[in-house]
């Protein structure tokens, strides 16, 4: 199980790389994990068990960012919803006793044992009795899997026989808003960079231009010719919502130099990570802009040359 409180969850685990964390070296993949969101999520969710989700690759050192510090990342895939959140309250009014009854019978049976960690999801409050546990990762044992009925997606966790594509659906428990930007997974960055090219290049050839690719060698990723007209295409992609884009320095001086460059913007790509670890996509909503120009009020500089005395 996984407490989580950022705004979107089943796409990946993701904790700093010290010690405090090393449980995430326990993950393997085909293990399901369950997601817990905690009261202070930005959604305002009510604390509870929102979905689950299936490992799909083992843990990548130092991949990710938590806070600042360098974390590891473990990819996800399969994101499904419960039927109907387990809410806290929902767990407290009906299954405590026996939550709480099944960390007790494991503490007996393996609490004495030397240098042996239980990582129990939940404890007992002093106050207000049932509570998740302190922790990011915590181990779910069987026996609360029977407790508790509908905890899973399918009863018989046989299905997924309809994935759906991760990070998670809108109406459950949102869909964090993005701009195109880094991305520190290089399997899941290629891939949307792909399908919005692959989006590009139709929506060009359907209007009778012959396409290239030339993004490995130009400032620009599409040449579209038709008849004695020559488009030059700059291409963004992004797996979530667009409010803004990364632009080189590079694409920013050719469009403004060649009048008939194109910005075409992929955005809320769907993708979904298959047990391999690859990354299959679908068509993102793409939005055209012809004859652009980035405007300079548009533009706000992320980083600057500084040459020394």
């Amino acid at each position: 199980m996984e407490l989580i409180n950022v705004e979107s969850w089943g796409s990946e685990l993701i904790a700093p790389d010290t010690p405090r964390y090393d449980l995430m070296k326990d993950v393997r993949v085909g293990d399901v994990v369950l997601h817990w969101v905690g009261k202070n999520n930005p959604k305002g969710y009510k604390s509870g068990l929102y979905g689950a989700s299936v490992v799909a690759g083992e843990l990548r050192s130092r991949a990710g960012d938590w806070i600042g510090q360098p974390a590891n990342t473990i990819p996800l895939t399969r994101y499904r919803p419960l039927k109907n959140p387990y809410l806290l309250t929902d767990l407290r009014s009906a299954y405590e006793d026996q939550i709480l009854g099944i960390k007790e019978q494991l503490d007996r049976e393996f609490g004495g044992r030397g240098g042996f960690t239980m990582y129990f999801p939940f404890q007992r409050h002093p106050t207000s009795g049932l509570k998740p546990n302190q922790g990011y990762l915590f181990k779910l044992p069987a026996q609360l899997v029977e407790t508790m009925p509908d905890l899973l997606p399918d009863s018989d966790w046989g299905g997924f026989g309809r994935p759906l594509a991760a990070p998670p659906v809108p109406g459950q428990n949102g869909v964090q808003q993005r701009y195109a930007g880094f991305c520190a997974d290089p399997v899941l960055k290629k891939a949307i960079e792909m399908q919005a090219v692959r989006q590009a290049i139709s929506h060009y050839e359907s209007k009778g231009y012959t396409v290239e690719d030339v993004g490995a060698y130009r400032s620009y990723d599409l040449h579209a010719v038709r008849g004695d007209e020559v488009r030059h295409v700059e291409v963004k992609g992004s797996q979530g919502y667009v409010e803004k884009i990364l632009l080189t320095r590079n694409e920013v001086t050719h469009a403004n130099e060649y009048s008939r460059t194109d910005l075409v913007v992929v955005a809320e790509i769907p993708w979904e990570r298959l047990l391999d670890g690859s990354v299959v996509t679908q068509d993102g909503h793409m939005d055209v802009h012809p004859d652009w120009r980035p405007s300079p009020e548009n533009l706000k500089p992320l980083s600057y040359e500084y040459f020394l005395d």
